[in-house]
């Protein structure tokens, strides 16, 4: 046994291993991938908020229509999460991820919705001629998130388990491609489909209720308290000192929670509430606007702090390369360059700077002060703009993210400067030996 490895070791090892987790990976993977729908959804909610009244009034009548992109991008979210999340597992097995993707998404769909036939009256109301089936459209959206990465995982398994015992029909080498992918999924497809009709189906089995069910603890950290404001930053800030990146942990665990939250927001404008007034402010957004500027640890602070007042030579130089990718929110060449992982000098501020960002926003929304966010927009903004996008033109949002930015300054700022007075006498020292080490040379010529 090993006794040489200290408790630092130790632990990155564990972290390590949670963060290399494959379904962990696919998840993240997985939910990233559905981002640009999102984003482009939102920008219709921003476009129908913008504070002018005489473009109010104008896009007034057009309200229903655009609306119709925001509940195809965030109220479809569980379908294209399902697709992504299984072709990413799919890849990391090295078999076809756009069949397993299809796959995917028609199980989730088995387990998570079940059509309704209309009753007469019900059909007379909708102004059908006929009764018809209804599909309701409650899981598609964030509600069936937690059903969506379950599909994703299980179809996946399965087909690798099929795969890995020759469960699979295969053609000869002439067939496209995709034919001959299509039918390699048609035996571990036909177990997933027909299990999943079983189980919701013949069992009357509610799989995403139970899955709610489930999860239902973590769901605390989904309201609008000052805990649900507090947990995350810990949990993502901490594993970031460890050099393991706080979304691979952040991402399967809260992003089901926040996203409900943002579909009631939007459910809630299309209903004439406005930004101040809809129900909850504990989204994603929240933190990446208010919270995370510059990147995890809100380390653009830190980046300017390097850049103009650093006086050792290479924090001048590392703020000066880094400065500019903080301003867009990529934090990995301060991250890294630095460093600030495994690093007793900034590893308070890098969880202090935010916590304390958190609460400050988190009592500013609770008083009123700032409008909640409801659209999603590019994580690549600069801080301000983002803040007042999201908010929907809300200009103290925007004085909100600068008032957090020169806070966090003020937290990382005793903390650089211990380090780069020490920086700064290791520089002076290497120059002394260099210095004294020519000399003898000097004196020989």
């Amino acid at each position: 046994m090993d006794n040489s490895r200290t408790w630092k070791d130790k632990t990155v090892d564990v972290m390590s291993k949670i963060a290399a987790n494959r379904y962990l990976r696919a998840i993240r993977d997985g939910m990233a991938v559905i981002i640009p729908v999102t984003i482009v959804g939102s920008f219709f909610t921003i476009v129908t908020q913008l504070p002018i009244t005489a473009w109010t009034n104008f896009i007034k009548p057009y309200a229903a229509g655009l609306a119709i992109p925001i509940n195809f991008s965030m109220g479809f979210m569980a379908i294209y999460a399902a697709f992504a999340i299984a072709g990413r597992l799919a890849e990391d097995y090295h078999f076809d991820h756009i069949s397993t993707g299809v796959v995917s998404v028609m199980v989730f769909l088995l387990l998570a919705v079940k059509p309704i036939t209309t009753t007469p009256a019900a059909f007379k109301a909708l102004g059908l001629k006929a009764a018809a089936t209804v599909v309701p459209l409650t899981h598609f959206g964030a509600a069936g998130l937690f059903t969506a990465m379950l599909a994703g995982i299980l179809t996946a398994e399965v087909t690798r388990i099929c795969r890995d015992h020759h469960l699979v029909i295969t053609l000869p080498d002439g067939v496209p491609p995709a034919v001959a992918a299509s039918f390699s999924a048609l035996i571990p497809a036909t177990f997933l489909i027909v299990g999943a009709w079983v189980i919701h189906v013949g069992l009357n089995f509610d799989v995403n209720a139970f899955l709610q069910w489930v999860f239902s603890p973590l769901a605390y950290f989904g309201r609008d308290n000052l805990l649900s404001v507090i947990v995350p930053i810990l949990l993502t800030d901490i594993v970031w000192l460890f050099g393991i990146h706080g979304a691979a942990l952040a991402t399967p665990i809260f992003w089901p929670l926040w996203y409900p939250n943002l579909n009631d927001n939007l459910a809630a404008i299309s209903k004439g509430a406005t930004a101040a007034t809809v129900p909850h402010f504990m989204t994603e957004q929240f933190f990446q606007w208010f919270v995370y500027i510059g990147g995890a640890g809100a380390t653009l602070s830190l980046c300017i702090l390097l850049a103009f007042f650093s006086k050792s030579a290479y924090g001048k130089t590392i703020g000066r390369v880094t400065i500019i990718p903080g301003i867009f929110n990529i934090n990995e060449p301060v991250i890294f360059g630095v460093p600030i992982v495994m690093n007793p000098y900034f590893a308070i501020p890098f969880v202090l700077a935010p916590l304390t960002m958190g609460i400050i926003t988190w009592a500013a929304t609770v008083l009123h002060l700032v409008s909640r966010t409801v659209a999603l927009v590019p994580w690549t903004l600069p801080g301000p703009i983002g803040a007042l996008m999201t908010t929907a033109w809300d200009w103290r949002a925007a004085v909100l993210c600068i008032i957090n930015i020169i806070v966090a300054t003020f937290i990382y700022y005793p903390f650089f400067k211990i380090w780069d007075r020490n920086q700064l006498k290791a520089e002076q020292d290497a120059a002394k030996a260099d210095a004294e080490k020519a000399a003898p040379a000097a004196v020989a010529e």
